[in-house]
């Protein structure tokens, strides 16, 4: 099974959470000093200022590929999930490498400049028109109401990222952090469905925190979907804190942080559920 049943309706309205996390993230960036810029970030090679551009090249990439249909780079055909992460990757270390000639103003300005014109183009999208493409959803076009999650994700994530280069506690508020991981979820159903189980097979997923959940998968007929409850078997279990959660499901959780975690169940099933990333990456 790796058919993935999602509703057409979004959980939200989300382009204004889009607003909200790029006035988070103007408002951190803003209080910075001359040294802070130049601080290391969990990004392997990119300081506190390349971390910045590369929000930069997000935004601008999105504008042009979402509202101006301009695609300016196109993946050969046929790669693999691994050619195609590769891929990717050289893209953005490209983009940064050409960024360093920015100063840290011209970074912020243009974040300024480009966060309003986002949530004026995802609001006048149509969250139930089946035309996103996510790659760690699955392969078949899904609703773009995930696609815009997967936005507020990326931005949320890498302003997380950047607060713990400055030393400073994750921001877990519940207005972002809920909306983040109602949309990170959607990797379960999809990475779930590459282990043989039986219809009814249930993995339960708990959350503790200032997000709280329980996320009950259920292997059914059209593939993995999230249920009310359990189906007839409970085959896995996993207990994680809102800190937990969102680190994991995005490679920002160490080896030591993952060997915390609360799990037990069919060991194969469990295996894809701590391996399951959010994320275009494999897992660490």
């Amino acid at each position: 099974m790796r058919a993935v049943a999602i509703d057409d309706a979004p959980p939200k309205e989300i382009p204004p959470l889009i607003g909200i996390e790029r006035d988070r993230l103007l408002e951190l960036l803003g209080g910075l000093g001359p040294a802070d810029w130049g601080k290391p970030t969990p990004c392997p090679e990119w300081t506190v200022v390349e971390l910045a551009c590369h929000l930069v090249g997000v935004d601008l990439s999105s504008l042009s590929r979402n509202r101006d249909d301009h695609i300016g780079t196109v993946p050969s055909a046929g790669l693999s999930e691994a050619g195609f992460i590769e891929w990717i990757d050289d893209l953005q270390i490209a983009w940064v490498r050409a960024a360093r000639r920015l100063s840290p103003r011209v970074v912020v300005d243009l974040l300024a400049w480009s966060g309003p014109q986002l949530v004026d183009m995802f609001g006048h999208e149509d969250p139930a028109a089946r035309l996103a493409h996510v790659s760690w959803a699955g392969p078949d076009p899904l609703p773009l109401w995930l696609n815009q999650l997967r936005e507020l994700s990326e931005y949320w994530i890498h302003r997380q990222q950047l607060l713990q280069a400055l030393g400073l506690p994750a921001d877990l508020r519940p207005d972002l952090v809920g909306p983040v991981l109602d949309g990170l979820r959607w990797a379960y159903p999809f990475r779930l469905g590459e282990v043989p189980v039986a219809f009814g097979d249930t993995v339960v997923i708990t959350i503790d925190g200032p997000y709280a959940a329980t996320w009950s998968l259920v292997a059914a007929e059209s593939g993995w979907v999230f249920s009310d409850g359990p189906g007839a078997r409970v085959v896995a279990t996993l207990s994680m804190t809102t800190d937990q959660a969102w680190r994991l499901l995005t490679n920002n959780l160490p080896a030591a942080g993952r060997a915390q975690l609360a799990a037990s169940g069919d060991r194969r099933i469990l295996d894809a559920v701590l391996r399951t990333r959010a994320i275009i990456g494999a897992p660490n």
